[in-house]
């Protein structure tokens, strides 16, 4: 695994991330992962994140990207209240290990391999309602499935949000580490 500091267009706050790469970025805090989406992203998107769909609409609408092209999974303690163009699934609740992997099971299947990517934005938030071991074995899940469809994956966490075992952890089931704080 390579670790970098701001070596691949982080200065404009963009990663270049190759097919079947998985990163593993390290955010300020408030910062999420569509700020690392290219313009002109080619091929669909899966995002899982526990942002509100309006605002991740928003924000992909800010960014120029098209929102038709985003599947959202929604990590959150309620029912978000939501209708628009962005395809969302039903939501998990941060505990759902088994309910998250089923949804984003499902969610893959709308990338083509190779041509697709996957945004992972509230990885600090399943560290706090779920036990760590099981939230790892569930990120070697993701990133292992993103990777076997050769599909590009970045999955953020919060600069200081995690211990440093889990903070490792995490870094053994990705190909790349980038401090983006």
């Amino acid at each position: 695994m390579r670790s970098e500091n701001d070596t691949q267009g982080l200065g404009d706050r963009r990663l270049r991330v190759e097919p079947g790469t998985q990163v593993l970025v390290s955010m300020p805090s408030m910062q999420r992962s569509l700020s690392l989406l290219p313009r002109g992203v080619t091929g669909n998107v899966v995002l899982v994140s526990s942002t509100p769909p309006a605002t991740v609409e928003r924000r992909l609408r800010e960014r120029g990207l098209a929102v038709e092209r985003v599947g959202l999974v929604p990590v959150t303690g309620s029912e978000p209240e939501y209708d628009g163009p962005l395809w969302t699934s039903e939501p998990v609740v941060p505990d759902d290990l088994t309910g998250l992997s089923m949804r984003f099971t499902s969610a893959l299947g709308a990338l083509d391999a190779g041509h697709g990517w996957v945004l992972f934005d509230a990885l600090d938030v399943l560290a706090m309602y779920a036990h760590q071991d099981r939230v790892c074995r569930f990120f070697d899940h993701v990133t292992t499935a993103a990777r076997d469809r050769t599909l590009r994956g970045v999955y953020t966490i919060t600069g200081d949000a995690l211990d440093d075992q889990l903070a490792d952890s995490f870094a053994r089931s990705v190909d790349r580490v980038v401090d983006a704080r």
